[in-house]
């Protein structure tokens, strides 16, 4: 009941970026994937390439500080009783239980001025954030997919600068890179990130195929990757099946 309140409160009065997308009453993963789908074709038709830069907050829902998420419901105009009841309710210093109802709307609560920092910061740099719960993505938009790479890099930045001030901790060795491309040529390349073990010699090379929420992308969105690896699966769900029982024991022909 508190949770389902929030989230109309915090819907009504714009609190949530946009494009945060988990966690919060209908949006979903099917958004999320159709935003992205959607900014990479309309990219194309202005000539545009689009790049992904996929990163992991390193135990997001243990590590939200209980101090700063207070501060952010104050700051938010929030009535002083919620913070009374969040300050209960949060019993340690840091972390919050991930299977709790109140955990999505706490984390996007968490998150929300991260978001509108970011936008802020990086109004120049022609880049979008997703967020999708712990998942976030940063895409940007240029005519050469180096041009891409330099905006991811500094973007990147902005972003690791905002968590650390908001007392979390990126994984820079999850940190993935994609590169979507209409074109015929096989030009992918890697990205310096600015941060170990992604940087020097040692830069972070862009994936083939790429895995987001459930969607597997190939770089021309012809989704053909996607559709083998469901397909492959149903097939062996079918194969798998035939163990459920025999025409003398277990399940029935009907049944299964």
């Amino acid at each position: 009941m508190i949770a389902n309140r929030i989230q109309f409160d915090v819907v009504k009065h714009d609190i949530f970026h946009p494009n945060q997308l988990g966690g919060i009453c209908q949006r979903s993963t099917e958004d999320a994937g159709l935003i992205l789908t959607h900014l990479v074709r309309a990219g194309w038709v202005k000539g545009l390439q689009t790049s992904a830069l996929a990163f992991d907050i390193a135990q997001f829902f243990p590590s939200i500080n209980h101090e700063m998420f207070m501060a952010v419901l104050r700051k938010q105009g929030f009535s002083p009783v919620l913070v009374e009841f969040f300050a209960s309710y949060l019993s340690a210093d840091v972390g919050v239980g991930q299977g709790s109802a109140l955990s999505p709307v706490i984390s996007g609560l968490f998150i929300a001025p991260v978001m509108k920092l970011f936008y802020i910061k990086a109004a120049l740099l022609n880049t979008t954030l997703l967020s999708f719960v712990d998942d976030r993505t940063i895409l940007a938009q240029s005519k050469q997919l180096d041009d891409n790479n330099v905006g991811l890099r500094k973007a990147y930045k902005i972003i690791y600068l905002l968590f650390v001030a908001f007392a979390l901790v990126l994984e820079h060795d999850k940190t993935e890179l994609f590169h979507f491309s209409c074109r015929r040529d096989a030009y992918n390349p890697s990205l310096d990130l600015g941060y170990a073990p992604h940087t020097g010699a040692t830069p972070l090379k862009p994936k083939t195929y790429w895995r987001y929420l459930g969607f597997y992308f190939d770089r021309r969105l012809t989704f053909h990757e996607h559709v083998l690896y469901y397909a492959t699966k149903a097939f062996t769900t079918v194969q798998a099946m035939r163990m459920l029982g025999n025409s003398t024991r277990g399940l029935s022909p009907k049944q299964r």
